[in-house]
């Protein structure tokens, strides 16, 4: 089933914010969402309404869909409906769909032009590749044209060069994916820690929402299991996700948020000095939610400095095929033929 987009996520909650805090009831305020969006959101509207005049908390109507909404987004409400904190939680999310959009808007439009020029780029090469054969052998009389890649002939450099394009775009393609869908288990973000800045990020993005979802499911008066398990969900993130039966076998045996997180050797000391604050002052929710604004600025911050990064790599990349594509041609043209020529 497909699920939601972020601008959609970002509207809706604030709609819904915007409905709960003027006391409207989730039943009529969730009854506007069956006018909005196409035949698809409307049916899954409607859903949601008769679900929740079945009695059934919003949550479990959103759970109920089938992967239509994000985990993150299930877990928050879950823990706003405990907690009594709906309309912060409804606040929250829109605020953080919206930030996710908007930095997805401007590094797209960092990097516009650059990708245009790569995908003009390779496209060029390609259709050099026969062009030039009719040009130099049919046209110009040459005996024998370029031969780019050592393959012998045209047809066989070209599919080399189509192989070797849909090979490496693809391959990234599945690597993004797997690594989101956790295919290839915790090494992505073992790796990617590794990385100052982008690692930092992502880390940042995730221990946000994971420390907001803790402060919410602490007002909320939850078990430290639920806690535990509602906020690594939370973080729609392989790497912590995979360390739930880890840490609920620990809370088990008594042990506390700060010895239970600092025995997994997943998460910065700074994270931990948060939790290990928040428990010794009896002020975990207050103080983890001052953590999530606080990584969220980080996060925020850290994401601007890789959409500048994201432009410079990409046009970078982009002068170096260019480079390479007349470097070749210029040998093959002009340098090959003198040389032969001498000899």
């Amino acid at each position: 089933m497909a699920r939601i987009t972020y601008n959609k996520m970002a509207k809706l909650f604030h709609r819904l914010e915007i409905s709960y805090r003027a006391g409207i009831d989730l039943v009529t305020a969730y009854k506007k969402e069956r006018e909005i969006g196409g035949p698809s959101d409307r049916l899954k509207a409607n859903r949601v309404v008769n679900a929740l005049k079945d009695g059934n908390a919003l949550a479990t109507a959103m759970k109920s869909l089938d992967g239509y909404f994000p985990e993150l987004a299930i877990a928050v409400v879950m823990a706003g409906e405990a907690g009594g904190r709906l309309d912060e939680s409804f606040g929250r999310l829109a605020t953080h769909y919206k930030s996710l959009v908007e930095f997805r808007s401007n590094f797209l439009r960092s990097i516009s032009w650059p990708v245009f020029q790569l995908a003009v780029c390779v496209l060029l090469v390609g259709v050099m590749i026969p062009i030039l054969h009719w040009v130099m052998v049919d046209l110009g009389g040459m005996s024998e044209p370029i031969d780019w890649f050592g393959m012998g002939s045209t047809t066989g450099n070209l599919l080399l060069y189509i192989f070797v394009v849909v090979s490496f775009f693809g391959s990234l393609a599945m690597l993004i994916v797997g690594s989101i869908k956790g295919w290839f288990g915790t090494l992505p973000m073992r790796l990617a820690r590794r990385v100052p800045l982008l690692g930092k990020t992502i880390e940042s993005l995730a221990l946000s929402r994971m420390a907001w979802t803790m402060s919410v499911a602490e007002n909320a008066g939850m078990d430290a299991l639920d806690n535990a398990r509602l906020s690594l969900g939370a973080t729609e993130n392989y790497f912590y996700e995979s360390l739930e039966e880890e840490v609920c076998e620990d809370l088990r045996n008594g042990k506390t948020f700060y010895k239970t997180y600092k025995a997994t050797d997943a998460f910065p000391q700074d994270y931990l000095d948060y939790i290990d604050v928040g428990e010794t002052a009896g002020e975990l929710a207050e103080t983890m939610d001052r953590a999530s604004r606080d990584l969220q600025a980080k996060a925020d911050q850290n994401m601007q400095v890789l959409g500048k990064i994201g432009f410079a790599l990409t046009f970078a990349f982009v002068a170096v095929v260019i480079g390479g594509t007349v470097i070749v041609m210029y040998k093959r043209m002009v340098i090959d033929p003198v040389m032969n020529f001498k000899l």
